[in-house]
């Protein structure tokens, strides 16, 4: 089937047959409108979540807020639980997608981690409901999507682990174990969204970063690049507490 001069359907011996959009225009808008509404749904829960709590809040509450049907949500989420998950895993989607981005126009292994670093704080600044809400309701998840949100956590602090050891295979940093510098800013950056409301009066956030930096810093780098390396630095395991741990020592 083809279309007329007028864009309508063309008759096939006498039937009108089947509208056809062309397959790629077709297909990027239909995943347009489905991520659209799917981040239509997350923002309602995200409010939700976070002002009533993930118990006290109800699959109609949810429609309602994102103004859809109830019946429209689990098209997109298995239950409230599976939308919980993924409303606090967007802020470790969002470190995945901006940390590299924010790493590719730096020069130098030093500009690379301060690049990571600054990235981190404005993904976190900008999802500061979904950090939050990770933080008070990930004890609501099966172990399950835990787990899934503990291996994204894992994924993203590795983007910041790795400028660290090029750092110190660099000669920039002096040799410091990896895991414990990477957490340390981690839980600095994770400061900025947990006291936003105290630390905004007194910084911006490129400020925040540039200062703390400058006293995390201070005690590891080196004036110049030692004579003698003894060996690659060894990658962390682990850079940083689960998501539920960190949940239980907040509470």
């Amino acid at each position: 089937m083809s279309l007329d001069s007028n864009n309508s359907p063309r008759t096939v011996g006498g039937t009108v047959g089947a509208l056809v959009l062309p397959r790629r225009r077709g297909r990027r808008k239909i995943e347009g409108l489905v991520e659209a509404r799917r981040q239509q749904i997350l923002t309602a829960a995200l409010d939700l979540f976070g002002t009533k709590g993930f118990h006290r809040t109800t699959t109609q509450d949810l429609a309602e807020r994102a103004d859809v049907s109830v019946g429209l949500i689990y098209q997109y989420f298995k239950d409230k639980e599976d939308l919980l998950a993924a409303a606090i895993g967007q802020i470790f989607d969002a470190y995945l997608n901006e940390i590299p981005l924010a790493v590719r126009a730096a020069r130098d292994p030093l500009s690379r981690f301060r690049a990571a670093v600054h990235a981190y704080c404005r993904v976190i600044d900008e999802h500061r409901e979904a950090a939050l809400l990770g933080y008070r309701e990930t004890r609501s998840l099966s172990k399950a999507l835990t787990k899934g949100l503990m291996a994204k956590e894992t994924k993203s602090t590795e983007l910041i682990g790795e400028r660290v050891t090029e750092c110190i295979e660099a000669g920039v940093f002096r040799r410091v174990d990896v895991a414990m510098m990477t957490y340390h800013i981690v839980v600095f950056v994770h400061s900025w969204a947990l006291n936003a409301w105290r630390l905004k009066g007194q910084f911006e956030r490129e400020a925040y970063v540039d200062a703390g930096l400058d006293m995390l810093l201070g005690p590891i780098l080196q004036a110049a690049p030692p004579a003698k390396r003894s060996g690659p630095v060894k990658p962390a395991k682990t850079a940083a507490p689960s998501a539920r741990r960190v949940t239980r020592r907040a509470a």
